[in-house]
Formats: structure tokens, C-alpha cells, sequence
């Protein structure tokens, strides 16, 4: 969520901090992604962050969260997992791995 006064960077790289310990020199905004459109009015923003350094900020979940690193080239193993099957978060890995990929090969992306 983005609190009062933070923007959408802000609002990442302070999520990113107390979910995953980690903080992120740079983040830019990728796309926005809708659960459902013509019946929730909820979108979320995907962002990729890169050029992480370690720290944690204390969030609001009840205990702490287990935080597991793949390549991002091994999101197969990852939909593969009985426990990995939320969609929006799945999609976001696809397309930050495709825009990755399109920078690497000095193509354009989207």
C-alpha cells in the first residue's frame, strides 16, 4: 500500500524493505495489473527493482515471513511449487523477465 505522503517508489522500495529485508537503489514502474476488472476496482503496480542492499524495516504481518531467491530465469520452478499460484505475482515475474531479457539483447521491450 502506498501511505499518505510516500509515492509509488517511495511507497516499493519501503514495502520491498519489510517484506523481503532488503532495499533497492533503483525501481521503475513496469505495468498495472487488475485482478478483476469489471468487477473489483483493485489494481496493483508492478515494479522492478534492482541494485539491492540488505535492510529490514518492521512490517505489519503477524510473524516473519520466509523470504526464498530464484533466478529469475527459474520461474517454471517456481509455478511449479503447490504453494506459488497467486496470478498477478506470476505475471509480474514473466513480464520483469522479458523486459530483463530485452534489455540484455538490446532489443526493445513492450
Amino acid at each position: 500500500m502506498v501511505d499518505p505522503g510516500e509515492d509509488i517508489v517511495t511507497a516499493a522500495n519501503r514495502e520491498l524493505m519489510e517484506e523481503c529485508g532488503m532495499g533497492a537503489r533503483r525501481i521503475e514502474p513496469l505495468i498495472e495489473l487488475s485482478l478483476a476488472p469489471n468487477y473489483m476496482d483493485h489494481r496493483m503496480q508492478v515494479m522492478l527493482a534492482s541494485d539491492l542492499y540488505p535492510k529490514r524495516l518492521a512490517g505489519d504481518e503477524p510473524e516473519p515471513l520466509t523470504v526464498e531467491a530464484f533466478p529469475i530465469e527459474d520461474i517454471g520452478v517456481c509455478c511449479a511449487r503447490e504453494d506459488f499460484h497467486e496470478a498477478r505475482a506470476i505475471a509480474a515475474l514473466f513480464i520483469a523477465r522479458d523486459k530483463l531479457r530485452s534489455e540484455r539483447d538490446g532489443e526493445s521491450w513492450w
